[in-house]
């Protein structure tokens, strides 16, 4: 009987509100580095074509 007791416990606390707010950060630092990674291999074809 106690360990029915102890396993809503342990869900309750699993989704807490810090969890989602993990995933926001995340999103907007992922576009960042995308863009930039698209210049670089452009750089090197310019000179090349010339």
């Amino acid at each position: 009987m106690s360990f029915r007791k102890i396993a809503p416990v342990k869900p309750a606390r699993k989704p807490a509100p810090p969890k989602p707010h993990e995933h926001k950060h995340k999103h907007p630092a992922k576009p960042a580095p995308k863009p930039a990674a698209k210049k670089a291999p452009r750089r090197p074809v310019g000179p090349q074509q010339g």
